[in-house]
């Protein structure tokens, strides 16, 4: 009797192919959205990515039989968030109340011990049922919310509204992980984390900073005063601040798989993965840059 040898891993040059092509359709999409200067594309993109997002999510971890149920509120409560927030933009033409992360938090909490009444106690692995599924909301939900308040985020007084905002974050997050990958993939020798990622790399991490700081200033110069409240202090300060967030993003999701021992969150993405594989940064990095600008405009 034979086995089959398994498939040799991809080269580091198809990977990278397979990422460019995956990245430029993304990016594709991003600009023709602010081209047409389309909210509801960019409301519909987001909303996509949070649900598919959180089907990653709550499918990574299979304790028992009994988790079903904490993933399909969780799945619930995720979909209700997005029917309700692409309604709201849609009808009211802003961003929805906060009240509604709060309400997605409460269910979730109340949700969870609810769940729980109607079997036996079973230790700590009741308690992780409760967390998976509270901080699955707030990791897949609430956080990559903060996309849709950014794109209608509007100081005082301005007319501007916040696509271009969302297009600052969007490159420089991104910008950052690909600089990252590209530095790292040829200069990368010095593990940083290797027992949480080992494929990333001081010198990768050196990368990030760069893209991002480069990302940054080529979007001050190119967009300007679309970008209000930022301005050139704010938003090159912000760069590596955004890089730092963007990093231990892509780093909290690596915790993730690593303990549930997966490469990948998905393979819907040649060459990135999956969904949560593209977004982990951004997850991160949407909360504090909304949270900054509600600092420097309050």
């Amino acid at each position: 009797m034979t086995t089959d040898a398994p498939a040799p891993a991809p080269s580091k040059r198809r990977v990278f192919a397979s990422r460019l092509f995956s990245t430029l359709i993304l990016w594709g999409v991003i600009a023709t959205a602010l081209q047409w200067k389309s909210h509801w594309m960019i409301v519909l993109l987001t909303g996509f990515f949070g649900v598919a997002g959180a089907f990653e999510y709550f499918r990574l971890l299979r304790l028992d039989n009994h988790i079903r149920g904490f993933n399909l509120l969780g799945l619930s409560i995720c979909l209700g968030y997005w029917i309700t927030t692409t309604w709201w933009v849609t009808s009211q033409k802003s961003a929805p109340p906060m009240w509604l992360e709060l309400a997605a938090l409460t269910a979730s909490v109340h949700g969870s011990f609810l769940l729980c009444y109607r079997h036996q106690l079973e230790g700590i692995v009741t308690l992780q049922r409760i967390f998976h599924n509270v901080f699955g909301v707030v990791y897949t939900v609430i956080f990559f919310g903060f996309i849709v308040r950014l794109m209608y985020f509007k100081p005082d007084g301005s007319t501007m509204t916040g696509l271009f905002l969302v297009l600052y974050l969007i490159v420089v997050t991104k910008f950052s992980d690909m600089g990252a990958y590209t530095v790292g993939v040829l200069f990368g020798k010095h593990k940083m984390i290797p027992h949480i990622s080992p494929a990333k790399s001081w010198e990768g991490l050196v990368g990030a900073f760069i893209g991002s700081f480069g990302a940054a200033a080529i979007t001050l110069w190119l967009a300007g005063p679309k970008l209000a409240p930022l301005n050139w202090m704010h938003g090159l300060l912000l760069a590596p601040v955004l890089c730092a967030t963007a990093v231990s993003g892509d780093l909290a999701e690596s915790v993730l798989k690593r303990c549930v021992s997966i490469k990948d969150s998905g393979h819907k993405l040649p060459g990135i993965g999956g969904i949560l594989d593209l977004t982990d940064s951004l997850l991160f990095t949407a909360p504090v840059f909304y949270f900054y600008l509600e600092a420097i405009t309050a």
